[in-house]
């Protein structure tokens, strides 16, 4: 077992190597690397000689070697390509030295982890298999591989047939090049794997009937707080001690004052027929007051205590002029020279 931080010390190595060399045009036109094992594209043996030649020369430490196509196959990280000019196909490459070694049946570990390396193991030979032949091919090989390892016959079967029809029905149709098809966005809430798994079967099957794509959109949300009407809280705003200015919103009357609980409490309190707000509503207006009151209150200031709230009061009354403010003075403040 090597350091952790190994893969990523040598990617970074091999990034600045990789960065020089394409600075100075030595870099390849078709490229890939995986930490450290690369694959390229030469046109002869002699070119991909000289850019391993040139690959060793950029670091005293570095040894590459090299691996060519031999009779048009070439493995590389557990798929062997195959070269079927003009176009290249893939399958698992399998090396001499695999003894088939996996989880055995037998071993006391859950049953879901055994169904799990079955699954898995299938998915891989679908994802490095460029068509369905190489795909039976390497299911034909599974089937051998779990059988030495004692796992039941219908297990392995049924898990492969679930994997292909899954495959399949997944497979978006190909749309008519005259009749556009029509997209449609459904947004589901997400519970589980399995349940994602069904759904998206049923709309692919009612999208093929319509004619219509359906597109699913799984958010990580509870069913229950979507359908939950929940209670409308008072803004975060509302706190103790603060100064709060009210805007009338059928004219330009405007109230300031303090309050040392909270807001919205205060707001309850201007409610009262004997409020200048209310009275300005009813007398002025001829109007109920807004549902939403609190909508129409704004702090303005946030003070320390009653005598802050006052002095904060009186100065905003002073420099504001509200129109339905009675007493402009709330504290005769006086000043010490």
């Amino acid at each position: 077992m090597g350091s952790p931080l190994g893969p990523l010390l040598a990617n970074v190595f091999m990034c600045s190597i990789e960065e020089n060399l394409e600075q100075h045009g030595q870099l390849p036109r078709y490229y890939r690397r995986y930490v450290d094992d690369t694959l390229t594209v030469m046109p002869d043996r002699v070119t991909a000689g000289q850019f391993l030649d040139t690959l060793n020369s950029t670091h005293p430490s570095l040894q590459f070697t090299m691996e060519v196509e031999r009779e048009g196959s070439l493995p590389f990280l557990g798929t062997e390509l195959l070269n079927r000019a003009p176009k290249i196909e893939s399958k698992v490459y399998i090396k001499r030295t695999n003894t088939g070694l996996l989880l055995h049946f037998q071993s006391h570990v859950d049953i879901k982890y055994k169904r799990s390396l079955v699954n898995t193991m299938v998915d891989r030979a679908y994802r490095l298999s460029s068509n369905w032949s190489f795909f039976s091919e390497e299911c034909d090989r599974l089937r051998g591989v779990f059988h030495n390892l004692k796992y039941p016959k219908p297990l392995v079967e049924t898990t492969i047939k679930r994997f292909v029809e899954r495959r399949i029905s997944s497979a978006d149709p190909c749309p008519s090049p005259d009749v556009p098809s029509e997209i449609v966005r459904l947004v589901l809430p997400f519970k589980d794997q399995s349940s994602a798994n069904h759904v998206k079967q049923q709309l692919n099957s009612l999208s093929s009937k319509l004619s219509v794509t359906v597109q699913r959109v799984f958010v990580s949300t509870k069913l229950d707080q979507q359908l939950k009407q929940h209670e409308i809280k008072p803004p975060i705003v509302n706190q103790q001690c603060i100064v709060y200015e009210f805007k009338c919103n059928l004219c330009d009357a405007g109230y300031v004052g303090y309050t040392r609980g909270h807001l919205h409490e205060r707001v309850e309190g201007h409610t009262r027929k004997s409020s200048s707000i209310y009275k300005h509503y009813h007398l002025q207006h001829n109007s109920e007051m807004p549902e939403r009151l609190i909508e129409q209150f704004n702090v303005i200031a946030k003070c320390n205590g009653k005598f802050d709230c006052l002095v904060n009061e009186m100065l905003y009354i002073r420099m504001r002029k509200p129109t339905l403010n009675v007493q402009t003075d709330s504290i005769r403040a006086k000043v010490f020279v």
